[in-house]
């Protein structure tokens, strides 16, 4: 998948956030297709997702996003997106 400047920014905005507490941002996985994103998050959710949706509603983005369940135990969130939303915000977040 090619880069997109909006998913580097995020990428960015989480090593601030985390300093030093994080080193590999590998919990981040980011699908996408001819119509639809997607954004799983996998470790730090809670923190991770509001950095995401306070950058996406800041921008007034249109998104949802889903609770990844085990064994009753929250492990994750997926966020999805349109990709016409995405293509506004790489336009948004481009050098």
């Amino acid at each position: 998948m090619e880069s997109d400047a909006f998913f580097d920014y995020f990428l960015k905005s989480l090593k601030f956030h985390f300093r030093d507490r994080c080193k590999d941002i590998g919990f981040i996985e980011f699908f996408k297709d001819e119509n639809n994103c997607f954004i799983t998050i996998e470790d730090y959710v809670l923190e991770s997702f509001v950095v995401l949706s306070n950058i996406l509603s800041q921008e007034r983005i249109v998104f949802s996003c889903g609770i990844i369940y085990s064994k009753g135990i929250v492990t994750g969130v997926e966020v999805y997106m349109s990709v016409l939303e995405l293509e506004r915000l790489n336009k948004l977040f481009k050098i």
